[in-house]
């Protein structure tokens, strides 16, 4: 424990939004707290350099520059930099806290992880460091605690991104760090379990003349991921190995001598899964659910009396929002504002979600997009609250308030107990006994009006988004936040529609 004068914080005190909790890691230069963000009740990460470090110029530029480029990277998979705050008396960061388990609490408990999750968790990985290679961000050599890992064994990393030119020995070493881990953790002897292993053995391999790069594991954890949940033609020859595409040294020859002969039929097998491989089509999902008139348990613990209303059984789709963009497409200029807010700000130049083209090309091919499974039954997400409320006006509908969307989820069910899914097609989602998909997990929902944060009665009330989301999962169906803009929009936020009278499917 550093003395008490090289601390910058102490735990209790606030500053700024921030109150300050317990020490979580205590580097060279740095300190990391817990902390909560007042405003939003939400969970952070605070670091900050040493307090006598404050005052050394070089040092405070690093902590500098190393904050900017964290801040730019903008990936699902990796934290994000919430705010920076750098001035005469105080040098820190807040970042987002990463919920789950860390890969070094898992490996230190000894547990076994399957091949499938195993895999998953590889691709989550090399997806990510495969994205801050092509944006040319180095990073510090990865720790086993910088992996957090979900119940369902997706993965986010800590935001180790930092100024300067990226190291390719880091990188080598980061993948003999996974491929070591991940390997004793392997369970032996089931499906998959040894063309895992001769993945992670590769990855693991500091003899190789040309180490894998991050493109070719993720390419090759995708393949077996996908081999591995594909049902299973007992006619077709199964392949125990996996043939990697780069040169094998003289070391690695001697390692995989015993696959060799079996190495051709894996290509074909390869090549075989990918030319078959067909794209999920847009399915015809139940549309709206009837919610019963009666009393029901607010989210503050105040019942909530709510007359009979009917709320979409799953969050909007890329699908359907693709047909309401089609429908504005049609319409004479001086008919496209017909559907927006009175209040829509003159600079917003149209309704598509961010990085719409992309998103809306991969859900049509069933492709991928920022490393993430997707087609035209995965909810839309990137759209702020101007365009979910312009959809719900098109579909002759409105947002659910927040009140309205907590007692749908109350009718027939125990919000506290849904368990929120990972990303998925919005009809594979948690479900409640009334039929509503997604509100614990999947993505975060946009709400029809501001509202008081009870936990901060003096402020003005605010807009607000429930639901937990593939990102942010703590707290399920109780998740809430406010927010200060409605501008807002992120990769894990969607919105559902809501009527008081009943709708046609």
């Amino acid at each position: 424990m550093p003395e008490e004068t090289h601390q910058p914080f102490i735990k209790g005190s606030q500053t700024g939004d921030y109150l300050i909790g317990d020490i979580i890691a205590e580097g060279a230069r740095t300190l990391s707290y817990s902390a909560t963000q007042v405003s939003v009740q939400r969970e952070v990460v605070l670091c900050s350099l040493a307090h006598h470090l404050k005052a050394d110029i070089p040092l405070r530029t690093q902590f500098t520059n190393d904050v900017r480029v964290k801040a730019s990277v903008d990936h699902p998979l990796i934290g994000s930099v919430l705010e920076a705050v750098i001035n005469d008396t105080e040098c820190f960061s807040a970042m987002e806290k990463l919920h789950g388990t860390t890969l070094e609490s898992i490996h230190h408990q000894g547990s076994s992880l399957s091949p499938l999750h195993a895999v998953r968790i590889i691709r989550n990985i090399a997806g990510a460091f495969t994205y801050l290679e092509s944006q040319k961000i180095a990073t510090h050599p990865l720790q086993s605690h910088h992996v957090f890992i979900d119940d369902n064994f997706h993965c986010r990393l800590t935001n180790i991104a930092i100024s300067g030119e990226a190291n390719p020995q880091i990188a080598t070493q980061d993948k003999h760090l996974i491929g070591h881990l991940l390997h004793d953790l392997l369970e032996p002897g089931q499906p998959g379990s040894t063309r895992t292993g001769s993945l992670l053995d590769f990855m693991a391999d500091l003899e190789r003349d040309i180490p894998l790069t991050w493109t070719q594991i993720y390419n090759l954890s995708d393949e077996v991921e996908r081999q591995l949940t594909e049902p299973k033609d007992h006619n077709q020859i199964q392949s125990p190995t996996m043939r990697m595409p780069s040169a094998i040294s003289s070391a690695g020859i001697a390692k995989t001598v015993s696959a060799i002969a079996i190495s051709c039929t894996l290509v074909a097998l390869i090549y075989y899964f990918s030319s078959q491989k067909t794209v999920p089509k847009e399915r015809k999902i139940s549309d709206m659910v009837r919610v019963p008139a009666g009393h029901y348990p607010g989210p503050d613990g105040v019942p909530i009396k709510l007359r009979e209303c009917w709320i979409d059984a799953h969050e909007v789709t890329i699908g359907e929002y693709a047909k309401f963009l089609q429908a504005l497409n049609i319409l004479s200029d001086d008919r496209k504002t017909a559907y927006q807010h009175e209040d829509q700000p003159n600079n917003k130049p149209s309704h598509h979600p961010d990085d719409w083209d992309n998103l809306y090309a991969a859900a049509k091919d069933g492709h991928l997009w920022h490393q993430l499974d997707v087609d035209l039954n995965y909810p839309v997400v990137g759209v702020d609250w101007w365009d979910a409320y312009a959809y719900a006006e098109w579909k002759g509908r409105r947002l659910p308030t927040r009140d309205e969307w907590y007692a749908a989820c109350s009718a027939g069910s125990d919000p506290s107990k849904l368990v929120g899914t990972a990303w998925l097609p919005v009809d594979q989602a948690e479900q409640t006994n009334l039929g509503i998909f997604g509100l614990a997990g999947n993505v975060s929902e946009w709400m029809r009006k501001r509202t008081l944060d009870p936990a901060t009665p003096s402020m003005p009330a605010r807009y607000i988004i429930s639901g937990a989301s593939y990102l942010r999962p703590q707290h399920g169906a109780r998740a809430r936040e406010w927010v200060e803009s409605r501008n807002l929009r992120r990769a894990d936020l969607g919105f559902r529609t809501f009527s008081t009278s009943p709708q046609e499917n």
